[in-house]
């Protein structure tokens, strides 16, 4: 919430809401000094538990507001080094945090007064609505904190502070923990924990990356509800969970409301009460109150966590690689998955980069691969589960009522159609077909796919069970699923919570270039579309095919890029290709290659029109960062090596090279060595007005509808039969934002979108327009 500046006392700063310094602070102590061998070239007391030094942005180490040292490197394997930036030998002393407290009291007791009122708020909003309460703990600096201001906040008996034991903590956590159980002795803590090991969801699920983290669901989350509907003694239990989640330490978490309906799990709303707090507020606070419980800290840890973790930095991995032999048994999981996925060259230089937390589906796992296939044939939707782990009939009762029994299998009512189901098993196989597909829409298409993956892969994890509002999913004591019958209610969210309904399949599956038919993956022969390449066309029209500007085959993927984005058509007459300018094409060419406008509708138009480009928008993570490496394995099999590595470098290029990947946020290239880059998909955040309701229109084109709901829009990723694409996946914008977008649309150009957003109606109307009536909005403003 506030900055910070250095004062002339030693070691203390000022928090300051004009300041110039911004950055993530920690307190460096002894043991952090001691373990990088900085006796040899400082003085500092060897008997003290105060700081000693600060360190901003975790790795440059400041004495009185000067950089004195700077910590370089640090991986899996190998150890920071620590440069000087200093000759002189320094004397460091104790650093008085009372003193540090007392130069911002105000601030820091406004801050404290402005969240114990924000938890008490809530505590009588949601307490008479029969809501249970929950300070989550970690162990952590994030939690301490929260949980002292909780503690001053209500009544010991009016919560329970739940420890989610994940297995995976250190040592050094657990101790702390014990220590705050004794600190705050008035209070109920309680720990929530898996069924399973880690050791043994390792070797289900694989090692967790940073777009499969399963880990916080299956060893977190899910155990956190089942403890609260044990303790309370009730199944429906509702919950207000007040959470450490601080913005400071991601951008994705920087844009989370402080109030969370729903995010986590349907049963519960989390409370981010210190949402605000920076380090340099929140270590004022907690070493005032001595409350840094944690020895992790001491030896230079700026997040605590679990002990392997694909958040974590190459900061972290080397500091307790080097201190914590506990970590020795996920850090072999690892190695062990790297081993099977790389070259046995490569795999400490894999490692070492961070590679394994890129992992994108079940390649290298033992038990990884793709257990259903289905096909459509004599008007049944047939399906054959490898290898199934659960009962069909069991499962299915999720779908609707069965109405009757039959030779080789039932009759089953779903939503209010009748379906024939015939199940045929061997020894390894299991197919079942629905009939009539004639009759499915793609919601009862998707559901039964979505108990397929639950059939052949389902362990027993549980994360389905919290999903479910009335008990009618149940998880039995041998990993096995059973539907109660009387209370299932059908409303799917077991089926719908995640994208194949189950976390192993989603991280088991082996990618195949998801819904789409990957044909014609590269028509560009490995080149982009560059802005200086739409400056040629726009400068010389056609005639630029006819100049030497660029060389033949660069001409080639020029013309496939420009009818992609339907600036140009080409017809075959003789044996010659004739080309011209579209309607489009004249009037994008008329704003100019410099117009981030122009490379939105661009972008739109290729989404539709490229297969690499359709891919990428429909299966790369908003907020994820991908090398080229990782697009190609997320491509699967289909296609030959060299033909997706030929696709990526022309989508990786035009990233580069064009304001799609910059301006667009559609890929920032973010470089990792001389010629090497990884690309973030941040999303467009500020999305042109006329771009967005462009590409409205353009869903509407392709899908043949003027009326379509919201709720179809935000879920059309997931649908393979869709024929439209989201401009929320078009343009990788957050649902929540792209909601109030359209209803700003709505606003501003009424002529051309209505919108009903009341209740559970979300319905978007467009006007007789085409397309590309709406750039004439552009060039009126």
């Amino acid at each position: 919430m506030y900055g910070y500046e250095w004062t002339d006392e030693y070691g203390i700063f000022r928090l300051t809401i004009d300041a110039k310094i911004q950055k993530e602070i920690r307190p460096v102590f002894r043991e952090e000094l001691d373990f990088f061998g900085m006796d040899k070239y400082w003085d500092y007391p060897k008997d003290t538990d105060a700081p000693l030094l600060w360190a901003e942005g975790i790795r440059q180490y400041v004495m009185n507001g000067e950089c004195v040292a700077v910590a370089q490197g640090g991986s899996f394997y190998t150890k920071p080094t620590v440069e000087l930036r200093t000759n002189e030998r320094l004397v460091l002393k104790p650093i008085d945090t009372k003193r540090l407290y007392e130069i911002n009291r105000k601030l820091l007791v406004n801050l404290e007064q402005m969240e114990i009122e924000f938890i008490q708020e809530q505590y009588n909003i949601y307490a008479p609505q029969g809501y249970s309460f929950i300070c989550a703990f970690s162990g952590g600096k994030d939690s301490l904190l929260l949980l002292d201001l909780v503690s001053k906040a209500l009544p010991p008996n009016s919560y329970y502070v739940v420890f989610s034991n994940t297995g995976m903590e250190l040592k050094v956590t657990l101790d702390a923990v014990e220590k705050a159980k004794a600190h705050w002795s008035a209070l109920r803590f309680e720990e929530a924990r898996c069924h399973m090991e880690p050791t043994e969801s390792w070797d289900e699920f694989g090692p967790p990356g940073r777009r499969m983290r399963w880990c916080c669901t299956v060893h977190k989350s899910v155990p956190t509800i089942l403890k609260l509907r044990e303790l309370t003694g009730n199944y429906n239990a509702k919950a207000v969970v007040y959470d450490g989640v601080r913005a400071e330490e991601s951008a994705r978490r920087a844009k989370y409301d402080k109030v969370s309906v729903g995010a986590k799990n349907i049963s519960q709303i989390n409370c981010h009460a210190v949402i605000e707090w920076n380090t340099a507020e929140l270590y004022s606070y907690l070493l005032f109150h001595d409350l840094l419980l944690n020895d992790a800290y001491r030896m230079g840890l700026f997040r605590v966590g679990c002990m392997v973790c694909p958040m974590q930095s190459g900061w972290s991995e080397s500091i307790i690689g080097s201190n914590y032999e506990e970590s020795s048994v996920l850090r072999s999981k690892v190695e062990k998955y790297v081993a099977n996925t790389k070259p046995a060259g490569e795999c400490k230089n894999y490692i070492e980069r961070g590679g394994w937390k890129s992992r994108l589906g079940g390649k290298g796992l033992d038990n990884g691969g793709n257990r259903t296939k289905e096909i459509v044939e004599n008007n049944a939707l047939v399906i054959t589960i490898t290898k199934p782990t659960q009962d069909w009939i069991e499962a299915a009762r999720l779908l609707g009522v069965f109405v009757e029994k039959t030779k080789n299998g039932f009759i089953q009512k779903i939503g209010s159609q009748n379906y024939e189901c015939r199940i045929r098993k061997t020894d390894e196989t299991l197919t079942v077909s629905y009939y009539p597909f004639s009759q499915m829409d793609r919601f009862v298409i998707s559901r039964i796919r979505g108990v397929a993956n639950k059939v052949g892969y389902c362990i027993g994890c549980k994360a389905c069970t919290v999903q479910c509002p009335t008990g009618a999913f149940t998880i039995q004591r041998d990993g096995k699923i059973v539907i109660r019958e009387s209370l299932c209610v059908h409303c799917y969210n077991c089926i719908e919570f995640t994208d194949r309904s189950c976390i192993v399949a989603d991280n088991m599956r082996v990618p195949e270039g998801g819904f789409i038919n990957m044909e014609g993956l590269d028509p560009y022969h490995g080149y982009g579309f560059r802005q200086a390449w739409l400056t040629h066309f726009i400068d010389e029209g056609i005639e630029c095919f006819s100049k030497n500007v660029l060389g033949k085959v660069q001409y080639s993927a020029l013309k496939i890029w420009l009818k992609n984005a339907e600036m140009i058509e080409m017809k075959k007459v003789g044996k010659t290709n004739a080309i011209s300018i579209t309607s489009l094409g004249k009037k994008l060419t008329q704003m100019g290659s410099y117009n981030p406008l122009v490379w939105a509708i661009i972008w739109s138009n290729i989404c539709y029109n490229s297969t690499i480009c359709r891919w990428y928008c429909l299966n790369a993570e908003p907020g994820a960062t991908y090398e080229k490496g990782d697009l190609v394995v997320m491509l699967g099999d289909t296609n030959s090596k060299s033909n997706r590595e030929n696709a990526i470098t022309a989508l990786t290029e035009t990233f580069r090279y064009s304001p799609i990947g910059g301006a667009l946020k559609q890929g920032l290239p973010i470089e990792l060595a001389k010629n090497k880059f990884s690309y973030l998909r941040e999303g467009w955040d500020y999305p042109d007005a006329v771009a967005l309701l462009y590409s409205l229109y353009l869903y509407a084109e392709h899908t043949g509808r003027r009326t379509f709901t919201f709720t179809e829009l935000a879920n059309a990723h997931a649908n393979p039969d869709a024929k439209g694409i989201s401009p929320h996946d078009i343009y990788g914008i957050d649902a929540k934002a792209f909601r109030e977008m359209v209803q700003g649309l709505a606003i501003t150009y009424p002529k051309y979108i209505r919108v009903s957003f009341i209740a559970n109606i979300d319905n978007i109307i467009l006007e007789d327009y085409a397309s590309i009536d709406i750039l004439d909005l552009a060039e009126n403003d």
